[in-house]
């Protein structure tokens, strides 16, 4: 793949959609799922193709003895 021409790789998200924009199906590009969401929501012509490949999730770090503060929040708004 380092060797097509053009390259199959881009530097980074924006070049990629641009690309995806401009190659008219001609080209594909994978993208983390939330940035996804989010150019697809601002450019119409985007697409999500299949299911996302993984799910993930997210921690959060906190000092000792501060997480009985963080779930009385998260328990306010959720």
């Amino acid at each position: 793949m380092e060797s097509a021409k053009p390259s199959v790789y881009t530097d980074g998200n924006i070049e990629g959609i641009e690309r995806v924009l401009k190659e008219d199906g001609g080209y594909a590009f994978f993208i983390e799922a939330a940035s996804m969401e989010y150019h697809i929501e601002r450019k119409c012509e985007l697409m999500q193709i299949g299911d996302r490949l993984d799910s993930k999730g997210y921690g959060i770090a906190l000092p000792p003895g501060t997480g009985q503060q963080l779930g009385s929040l998260l328990h306010a708004f959720f």
